[in-house]
């Protein structure tokens, strides 16, 4: 019998016919490269950037831009790159908020939508080898299959990683006249591993009466083993306590989501979801520092025992209904309570075990909020639609611990959203639209900023590298915010599309510096308004849309500039949250046979002076990554993928500046950059 497959509309009709005006990214396309690591995926995507492992939308990171899996937000604790790619089935990137959603999105939200259950059997596996310093090897399996009422999928994936990095760190400290007072170099070293193992399992079940149930959950496991040191050369003055130093620790992270939801149709065009999960992350640390001083002699023994857990608990229900001819109503309610628990015991000692200090930590923050929420998706007219959506969403936010009394508070947010999409009809243009937003949208405190636990530096600090403690007393940062874009669609797969945003947020969450005793700190305090706006670009179209006879090759390019400002700063420069200035790709697939194609991709991160506090600024320079692949479709349905990640190897610098009454500290790093090669292949069973 032949095989029939059926699929949906394809990434570019949903992003076009979508009042939202999301965009969406497919399963083909995020595995194009091979990318071991969700984070090598996001940073080519249109509007997005990696700053280390965190993802920005509009340049503005952890907080502004909003995770959400399944359409839920991800845990506290939750880190990109414990997603494989593999068990991925799309990313959706939508730059304005809705009413369903939650509306901690003053950037945006990028919703990372999971396999679901297959409609016919698939038995997958793909081996993958990776240098990048060491070699990294890499497993995944996925099974699926139905029968009758139920379906199931399983994605599973082993893998180990090894690096071995460093950093040339130089530091100047200067008098109140400006004449350096001490210079310093630091050759520092950073080695580890990491082992995980990763299972996504999902269930499907079609009821007798229509209704369905779906369990899907996510399970993560890492072990990691980190160790290095630092050697000080001491140029001109002193040396910090401990010029020669090592560490060691071992990490053990276990992560847990799982969620059940329930889909019933009711009367007429009707249908009632109701979902619940759970989500488990523990984080277990054991670390070691020894610190000897310039003659080589060992003087002090950290040793820290730490565990985190951020656990929580969500319900969610949403009701759909038409009701009456060009509109489609829903309603819904989405809530969650979330316990994030530290505990620190940090003992110094001498190398012969004689007791120096003792700090010990404990404190849990409890997070509970509840969201409600009504919508209509309105047909205006003929080629003009509107969404109309008002969500209210409660926060309460609760810290204890072994030194402080409970610290509570209470906010709550009323957020209106108005999205429109017109689909221009004049002559020659049916396949042009225009879009606007407007919205208000917040980003709660952090959870951990929450925790007044100290995180203490080991060695050499000041003012450019300090202790780092949470407050319990944050608020709430509430934004408005609009959004506007013109799109235009042509030829086979042809698209291109500009738009701007602007956004207006008071509260801002701000760095503040300070000194306990001769020991500086770093806390976060809400203070004052900013204003962040920027432009975008997007197009990606395949040759031949522009020349008949062309060759089989697809063309995209994006940039996003953004510009912000913060009043509570004096400027120049003083950018929101260190906001990135610039984001673009350029990218280019050939498909020289049916066997054979490749491509690449060239990503432009930009960098620039960034001013945090009066006092303390930093500088960045701007990051230059060239990824390329190459694909074999060996059989039927077997394939095997060569890619370089990072071929140009450039180094990456940054430095912090502080400066007062009393003097200057300038501390600049540079890192070497490393090139990574893999080779995969992938062989159904």
């Amino acid at each position: 019998m032949a095989r029939v497959e059926v699929s949906g509309p394809g990434a570019d009709a949903l992003r076009r016919n979508d009042t939202a005006g999301k965009l969406v990214v497919g399963r083909d396309e995020l595995l194009q490269y091979g990318d071991s690591s969700l984070s090598g995926v996001l940073k080519r995507l249109p509007g997005l950037s990696m700053a280390g492992s965190e993802v920005r939308m509009r340049g503005l990171g952890t907080g502004y831009t909003q995770i959400l899996i399944n359409g839920d937000p991800a845990p506290p604790g939750f880190a990109i790159d414990t997603l494989a790619p593999e068990v991925i089935e799309r990313i959706e990137i939508m730059r304005t908020a809705s009413a369903e959603f939650s509306a901690q999105a003053v950037a945006g939200s990028i919703n990372i939508v999971l396999r679901k259950g297959a409609s016919r059997a698939q038995r997958d596996l793909k081996l993958q080898i990776e240098h990048d310093q060491r070699w990294n090897p890499s497993a995944t399996m996925q099974l699926a299959n139905r029968d009758g009422a139920y379906s199931y999928s399983v994605a599973g994936t082993l893998s180990r990683t090894g690096y071995d990095n460093g950093a040339q760190i130089s530091e100047i400290l200067a008098n109140a006249a400006g004449a350096p007072t001490t210079r310093r170099l630091f050759d520092e070293r950073y080695l580890g591993g990491i082992s995980k193992a990763s299972l996504a399992p999902r269930l499907n079940w079609t009821l007798d009466g229509g209704d369905t149930i779906a369990w899907q959950s996510l399970i993560d496991i890492a072990r990691i083993n980190n160790h290095g040191g630092s050697r000080e050369t001491t140029l001109l003055g002193s040396a910090t306590p401990s010029p020669i130093s090592s560490y060691g620790s071992r990490i053990h992270n276990d992560a847990l989501r799982s969620d059940v939801s329930w889909s019933r149709k009711t009367g007429g065009d009707g249908r009632l979801t109701v979902k619940a999960g759970v989500n488990v992350n523990q984080r277990e640390i054991a670390y070691v520092f020894n610190g000897a001083d310039a003659g080589g002699a060992p003087w002090l023994r950290r040793e820290v025992n730490s565990s985190a857990s951020d656990n929580s608990a969500t319900s969610s229900g949403k009701y759909q209904t038409p009701l009456w001819p060009g509109h489609g109503f829903g309603a819904g309610w989405d809530g969650s309570f979330t316990r994030r628990s530290e505990n620190r015991l940090q003992r110094d000692s001498t190398p012969q075990g004689a007791p120096l200090y003792t700090l010990d930590q404990d404190y849990t923050a409890d997070v509970k909020r509840l969201a409600l929420y009504a919508q209509d998706e309105w047909d205006v007219a003929p080629g003009l639609q509107a969404y109309l959506g008002l969500r209210w969403e409660g926060l309460v936010t609760g810290t204890v611990g072994r030194a402080m009394d409970k610290v509570q508070s209470r906010s709550s947010v009323w957020s209106p959203v108005l999205q429109t999409l017109w689909k221009l009809k004049d002559a020659g243009r049916e396949r042009d639209q225009l879009r606007l937003a407007l919205s208000r949208t917040y980003k709660a405190p952090l959870t951990r900023n929450l925790v007044p636990r100290r995180y203490t530096i080991n060695n050499g600090n000041g003012p450019t590298n300090p202790d780092v403690e949470g407050n319990p007393y944050l608020q709430p940062e509430l934004a408005w915010g609009v959004d506007a874009g013109y799109e235009s669609y042509f030829g086979k797969g042809g698209m291109f599309s500009v738009s701007a945003y602007a956004r207006c947020i008071s509260g801002v969450t701000v760095q503040r510096l300070f000194q306990d005793g001769a020991t500086w700190v770093s806390t976060f305090a809400n203070g004052g308004k900013a204003s962040a706006r920027g432009v975008e670009f997007d197009a990606k179209f395949p040759l031949a849309a522009l020349y008949a006879g062309a060759p089989s090759i697809d063309l995209r390019a994006n940039a996003s500039r953004n510009w912000s400002r913060m009043d509570s700063v004096p400027g120049p420069h003083n950018r929101l949250a260190e906001q990135t200035p610039l984001t673009a790709n350029l990218g280019l697939d050939y498909r020289m046979s049916a066997a054979w194609s490749s491509g690449f991709n060239f990503n432009y991160l930009g960098g620039g002076p960034a001013r945090i506090t009066a006092a303390l600024s930093s500088d960045s320079g701007p990051v230059r990554t060239l990824d390329a692949y190459a694909l074999w479709k060996t059989g039927k349905a077997s394939q095997l993928r060569l890619s370089v990640a990072n071929a140009l190897r450039q180094d990456r610098r940054s430095a912090q500046y502080y400066a007062d009454a009393a003097g200057s500290t300038a501390r600049g790093a540079s890192a070497p950059g490393s090139r990574g090669v893999r080779l995969q292949y992938e062989q159904p069973l």
